[in-house]
This record gives C-alpha cells, structure tokens and sequence, in this order.
C-alpha cells in the first residue's frame, strides 16, 4: 500500500486519521512518502519517504537515475528549520491560514454555486472537491471548462485525479478547487466566475 502524505501535516479541524503506517506493525506492507513542499514552503524540493526494506535499495537507485541527489542546501535549510522549531511555528501558521481560506471558499460555493452542486468542507489541505449535478461534465474539452476559462477562471478536473483503472471509467462531473495560494478576495471572486460560468452551461 502507497500513503501520500503530502498534505497530513495541513490538518486544521477535526481529529487527525491515523497513518496506514500503524497499521503496519511489521513494516513490510506500507510505502508512506511526504514532502517538506506542501506544509513548509513551495521552493523546498525536499520529500522523504518510509519503504519496506527490500524495496529501498531499487527505489534510491531510480530516484538517483532520475534527480541525481536532493541538493544539499535545501536539506541543511530544512534540516535548521526542523531543529529550531522553525518549522512547526510556521506549519501551525498556515493552518490558521488555510483554515480562513477554506471557510471563505465554501463561503462563497453556498453563495454563488447553483444547489445541485455538492463539496466537501475541507478539514485540512488545500482544496474543495466538489461535484456538479450528472448532466455536467468537468473534463478539459468540457462546456464548463470551456466557460470557466473565459470567465478567466480555472479549476482541476477531477477525473484527472483519479488512477486510470481498465475495470471502471473515471467520474467526468468533479472538480478540485485550490484555495492554497489565493488571497480571501481572489477566492471568493473565483467561486464567483465558476457560478457564472455554470449558469451559462445550464
């Protein structure tokens, strides 16, 4: 089993979901990966990983192949900011921050969004999932991608997010909508563009 763990550390409500890992007790069935990118700056190409032993030797050997080593300064950066409690200082500030930013998203989907139009309220993170009523399709050659983009508003189409599976189709009527790097105007006026953009569809 493979946990990306990009964003566990983002959590800013409810109760934290346990890791696959403790369900792992003898560290030979869970892959877990995470990033310093996502919770700590965007710069920081720096990830790391827990494998099962006779996994590790391949896997260091095609990170290798394809990155030729993390570079040293970042992992010293990282490294400092781990040590003087840097690091948590600013994670526990973005999550103050990503939590206005998501309130103030669903906010603006419950004002804007016609209401078959259904989301998820983020508990963490740094996006809404929501999903459009059957007749509306998300994907890129869609109507609604096509109307959010004139709107000069994009989102991501959720069906990209999904693993290609030959034993069932992809949904085409979701959508992933950052509010990661967005200020609270930027975003409410998105959610704004995206309702506009619906009603042309509809």
């Amino acid at each position: 089993m493979l946990e990306d763990a990009a964003y566990r550390e983002l959590r800013f409500a409810g109760d934290d979901i346990p890791s696959t890992l403790t369900m792992d007790r003898t560290g030979d069935r869970v892959i877990y990966t995470s990033t310093y990118s996502k919770p700590y700056a965007t710069g920081v190409r720096v990830g790391y990983g827990f494998l099962p032993a006779p996994l590790l030797t391949a896997a260091l050997r095609v990170k290798g192949n394809h990155d030729f080593g993390t570079t040293n300064f970042l992992q010293q950066l990282i490294s400092r900011a781990l040590s003087t409690g840097a690091y948590e200082t600013h994670v526990q500030s973005l999550r103050k921050r990503y939590a206005k930013k998501a309130a103030a998203m669903v906010r603006a989907c419950r004002e804007h969004l016609p209401s078959d139009v259904k989301w998820t309220e983020p508990k963490g993170g740094l996006y809404v999932w929501a999903r459009m009523p059957a007749r509306v399709k998300t994907d890129l050659k869609s109507k609604l991608f096509a109307a959010a983009l004139k709107q000069k508003m994009i989102y991501v189409p959720g069906n990209l997010c999904y693993a290609d599976d030959p034993t069932r189709r992809k949904p085409n009527r979701e959508m992933r909508l950052s509010f990661g790097s967005g200020s609270i105007p930027n975003i409410k006026e998105g959610i704004a563009r995206l309702g506009r953009a619906l009603k042309k569809v509809l």
